[in-house]
């Protein structure tokens, strides 16, 4: 099979994406990316799906489940757990494994920045003096619970490690699965869609696609203001023709994002084509998928995307059962498709033969 670069040319992010090279950063991920798809076998439209979630999807601790909505209604008795239990049931027999296996098959991208992460770490010195300021402080507290001096000194060691992977790891998941799934949506464009990189732009700034205002340069003393820049692009020529939009879930405050960005695009477009906007998400919550799918510009939600398409929306239909008929009359009209739609539609109408 012939390789596909995964990010070169004029709409690559920044002046040089190898720059921006840190354990959780673009370079990275591409890498990891890569590297996962080198040996991924045949990409199609029909499984796409199984390779966002092997790269992006990961399980809840607590749960012992696939992490699919908000963590504490993922618990046992939390509002959303047998939906969780059902949708990792779903997946396991779709890949035909059992649950146990499922940790080691998925959510390949972290690991892949975390191992990074921790080859540099090895690289450096770890500061001696916090590092044995912690562990006297916690071996003190532990000795006035009564813990022996042995025992005490061990644990504190082991909180140590656990204490410095979460300040310095817990809290960049949210970019690698923000960023993450950008990039591989401009992966699967184009190895299954067949859009040339030329055709595409990822993370630019609106002002610098073809079809819009140019940014004015700010007065003197005075800061550039902050634009959107759209997840992902179709271009050509001096023409944009889609905005696509990844969001793997939809937290309360997005759909005000949804809105500054629609009337931003809308305000600044100047070419006379028309452009079609797309959600692509994985998002597991009926009533949120329904008020981004009824959002109407000038009325409620005060923005529109034409298409929303879910990662995989068999399992999502599969998962909620009978509530899923809240959503059919999207499914209907077309509205609301799923993934492998979209890398199909985007080949029909921008792909190379």
């Amino acid at each position: 099979m012939k390789k596909v670069p995964l990010i070169r040319g004029h709409w690559a992010q920044g002046p040089d994406l190898m720059a921006q090279d840190t354990p959780f950063g673009q370079g990275t991920r591409m890498r990891v990316l890569e590297g996962y798809f080198a040996e991924a076998g045949e990409v199609t439209e029909s499984n796409a799906w199984e390779h966002v979630y092997r790269c992006l999807l990961w399980m809840n601790v607590g749960a012992g489940l696939a992490h699919i909505y908000d963590s504490n209604h993922m618990q046992p008795g939390g509002v959303f757990h047998s939906r969780a239990v059902r949708f990792t049931e779903l997946l396991c027999e779709r890949w035909k494994i059992t649950p146990k296996e499922l940790p080691d098959l998925i959510d390949i991208l972290f690991k892949g920045c975390v191992a990074e992460l921790k080859r540099r770490q090895a690289e450096e010195p770890i500061d001696s003096e916090t590092e044995s300021e912690l562990i006297s402080a916690v071996q003190g507290v532990l000795r006035g619970e009564g813990l022996a001096d042995d025992k005490a000194l061990a644990v504190s060691r082991k909180i140590e490690v656990l204490s410095r992977d979460f300040f310095t790891i817990g809290n960049k998941r949210k970019n690698a699965l923000g960023e993450g799934l950008e990039d591989l949506l401009l992966i699967l464009l184009q190895r299954v869609s067949k859009v040339p990189i030329e055709k595409l732009a990822l993370r630019q700034p609106v002002s610098k696609l073809p079809g819009f205002r140019r940014a004015p340069p700010p007065q003197k003393g005075e800061k550039r203001k902050r634009e959107p820049h759209p997840d992902v692009a179709i271009v050509e020529g001096k023409v944009t023709h889609v905005i696509a939009t990844a969001k793997w879930s939809m937290r309360q405050d997005r759909e005000t994002q949804f809105q500054s960005e629609y009337a931003s695009f809308q305000r600044n477009k100047v070419q006379d084509t028309e452009l079609t906007y797309a959600l692509i998400t994985n998002e597991f919550d009926i009533a949120r998928l329904k008020n981004v799918a009824k959002a109407m510009p000038g009325s409620e939600g005060g923005y529109i995307f034409h298409n929303m398409y879910h990662v995989c929306l068999p399992l999502l239909r599969e998962t909620h059962g009978e509530r899923f008929k809240e959503l059919e009359p999207w499914v209907g009209t077309g509205k609301l498709q799923s993934l492998s739609d979209f890398l199909t539609d985007m080949r029909g109408r921008y792909g190379e033969l």
